[in-house]
């Protein structure tokens, strides 16, 4: 019974997307074949991905091969809807490589049930990206409403709408729920309206992919994982904003992936969760890192010129896109940077891009996210970067160069063994050390002897947002592709680092974390770890 009635509009899905197919290589640039854009090549995400399914919790294309989407999402179309078009859709397609944009539809904050003609512009988003070849998330974002259930009915006549009208094109996705918080969890108010949401939409689109907000803000996706919906196609979102949320929330998305369900990031930020301060962009790439390595797909906060630090655009920026670096922030900088990367979308325009500082303060967000840290180490099995997956192999030793722990320098040195049967890229690997920065000013890093080679051992500084007992920071130390691979039963040999502050005052080491007085020959160290593609392998974290 069930696939009988979803026979005509399976058809017509298909029909749609041969039609899409064909639409796309006529569209625009006067069929200027040289033009260097995404439609003018005949590589848009949709004509590369088509539909889309969830298969053992992760996003899948036509061919079942596992996809990361990457865009940016609007900010609410009742204050930025102008920056809403066809135009800028293109824009951030061929300049930034977006795959996915995400339009939000507040419910209240004088949105969609104070005035339901804003509906008109989630239908141009969806037209615009019905031709440009991008997926289109449609966001029933709940904040200061809290329980879904508040506008449940509105829900159900609003899906309903937007399913019987768009549910044929391939590149519809449709999120429920942005943000559900306050006294609501999972089992007792979210599963249940989404379960009742999700039948009014599967009635008319048997198979686009739906995602579910989660409790706490959209943080709880383990409380998903362990009571999901039985819908095929559904995934479960996280919210994250890089300067509040860490490593905790990082592994309630292992500890989901491991129990097979989807992920999809559709709201992060590079600021902390109060929509100021910032931005923590080293924070922001150890996230976006660690999405990639378990192709987690993402949409940013915010397409925006709003005068906050996660906007992506500074005010008075064009509202027809055609953004030069420029007319954008910190923020839209780094995440252009990060969409590009891997992106196969480009047409063109200027790299951007920002990885920079020492993980200050940043930006803003919608409203509403609240912080927590539960600590603990990074789980799951996802990605690692060894062949096989032969992650037990790495260890790492460590010995302090200076039994001095008052100077103005530590001076910590290092060996990665790989006792594993596999080789492991260098490039894959980031070792992090820990420590309490008692300067408070910029630090510097300064490799003084590497086997494998000075220039091929970088670093970054991180301001932990939460700071543990004997360490406020990290060095992050990775490895350039030149730096080639660890063999089995190899070492990196000896890497010797320093690291200052900018005023060269004094630390005091005794308080670190990973430091190590009476280590003074090469051993095995717990109290430094070891990440591949951004899963812990190795250490314990403070």
């Amino acid at each position: 019974m069930m696939n009988g009635q979803w026979v005509l509009p399976r058809i017509a899905k298909r029909v749609a997307v041969m039609l899409t197919a064909v639409l796309l290589l006529t569209l625009t640039n006067g069929f200027n074949w040289n033009a260097p854009t995404a439609e003018a090549a005949g590589t848009t995400p949709v004509e590369r991905y088509g539909q889309l399914s969830v298969k053992s919790g992760k996003l899948v294309d036509k061919n079942g091969q596992p996809v990361q989407l990457k865009g940016i999402s609007s900010h609410g179309v009742q204050w930025f809807g102008d920056l809403v078009n066809q135009d800028t859709m293109k824009w951030l397609r061929d300049d930034w490589g977006i795959s996915v944009f995400r339009v939000a539809l507040y419910t209240e904050e004088n949105g969609y049930i104070a005035n339901p003609s804003l509906k008109n512009k989630v239908k141009e988003a969806i037209e615009a990206a019905q031709k440009l070849g991008l997926y289109v998330i449609i966001d029933w974002h709940i904040l200061s409403d809290g329980d879904p259930n508040t506008h449940k009915n509105e829900a159900k006549a609003f899906f309903n709408e937007f399913s019987t009208k768009y549910g044929h094109l391939p590149n519809v996705i449709y999120e429920l729920a942005n943000e559900p918080n306050g006294n609501v969890n999972w089992n007792n108010q979210i599963r249940p309206y989404a379960s009742e949401v999700s039948q009014v939409i599967r009635a008319k689109d048997p198979d686009n992919i739906i995602i579910v907000g989660t409790g706490t803000w959209s943080q709880d996706v383990h409380d998903a994982a362990d009571h999901p919906l039985p819908d095929k196609n559904t995934m479960y979102t996280v919210h994250f904003y890089a300067g509040t949320h860490g490593q905790y929330l990082r592994d309630r998305i292992d500890y989901a992936l491991n129990k097979g369900v989807g992920i999809f990031a559709t709201e992060w930020g590079t600021s902390d969760a109060s929509g100021n301060g910032g931005p923590f962009l080293n924070e922001s790439k150890v996230w976006t890192d660690f999405m990639a390595s378990r192709k987690i797909s993402w949409a940013n906060w915010s397409l925006a010129d709003k005068n906050e630090t996660s906007a992506a655009l500074l005010p008075g920026a064009d509202r027809k896109g055609g953004w030069p670096d420029s007319q954008l922030t910190a923020s839209g900088k780094f995440v252009k940077q990060a969409i590009l990367e891997g992106s196969s979308n480009h047409g063109g325009g200027s790299n951007g891009g920002n990885n920079g500082g020492d993980g200050n303060n940043g930006g803003s967000n919608d409203g509403g996210n609240n912080g927590g840290n539960n600590g603990g180490n990074n789980g799951g099995d996802h990605s690692g970067s060894a062949p096989g997956g032969d992650n037990e192999g790495i260890v790492l030793q460590y010995r302090t160069d200076d039994t001095n722990a008052k100077d103005n320098a530590i001076r910590p040195q290092f060996n990665i063994k790989n006792t594993g049967k596999t080789a492991v890229k260098l490039s894959d690997l980031k070792i992090r050390y820990y420590y309490t920065d008692e300067s408070k000013q910029a630090q510097q890093f300064f490799v003084d002897w590497a086997r494998i080679g000075n220039e091929k051992v970088k670093a970054t500084f991180v301001t932990l947002p939460n700071p543990k007992a004997k360490a406020d920071k990290y060095v992050e130390i990775s490895f350039t592709d030149g730096a080639g691979t660890i063999q089995p039963g190899g070492e990196t040999g000896e890497i010797q680092s320093r690291i200052h502050a900018a005023n060269w005052s004094n630390f005091d080491e005794t308080n670190d974390y990973s430091y190590g007085a009476a280590q003074t020959k090469f051993a095995d160290w717990d109290h430094g770890t070891v990440y591949q593609q951004g899963k812990l392998v190795w250490g314990i974290e403070p």
